[in-house]
């Protein structure tokens, strides 16, 4: 192979390299803000919350309490009763689940239902799943993960979590 056949095939491969890196770079950018600040509405309290569950460990079947910090035990995926089978199933294995009964609100209202950790959430309610109305997200923050936002009608709903990765998680759902 000439000497100018190896440049142009180091070079490509050099570039290939670099473009590869550019996506790593896009990757990262994608990937959630970092810091507690970085959600899209205040967590003050639900962060409060996290850091010190005041119930817990609940089982999968248990009522989660209002407005108050409570851990989960979560079961393997496969052996967890969920009302209705996710709408996205679990990402990896092992992968840990649970279902928890939410009373239902003295009227119809947003809550925010806020993790410690990543996690699908779904809120089943009248048997059918609640479309999120808004969702955040942040690394790095040492009590909260993740946040969605569910409009709840005055009824009793289902809150069911799967693809967490650690068998105990902290919760808290509150008004918003």
């Amino acid at each position: 192979m000439g000497a100018t056949l190896r440049v142009l095939l180091a070079a490509g491969f050099l570039g290939a390299g670099s473009a590869a890196g550019l996506l790593d770079a896009g990757c990262a950018v994608a990937a959630a803000p970092s810091g507690c600040d970085q959600f899209k509405w205040p967590i003050a309290h639900e962060q409060a919350a996290l850091a010190a569950p005041a119930a817990g460990p609940l089982a999968s079947g248990a009522t989660l309490p209002a407005d108050s910090g409570a851990r989960l035990a979560l079961v393997p995926f496969a052996e967890a009763k969920l009302a209705l089978a996710p709408e996205r199933p679990p990402r990896f294995s092992p992968s840990y689940a649970g279902a928890f009964a939410l009373e239902a609100p003295a009227a119809a209202a947003v809550y925010k239902v806020t993790l410690s950790a990543g996690a699908w959430i779904d809120v089943v309610q009248g048997g059918k799943f609640l479309k999120p109305v808004a969702f955040s997200e942040a690394v790095g923050c040492a009590s909260a993960r993740k946040s969605v936002k569910f409009r709840l009608a005055a009824e009793p709903a289902t809150l069911q979590l799967t693809g967490v990765g650690d068998p105990d998680v902290a919760i808290i759902v509150s008004p918003e």
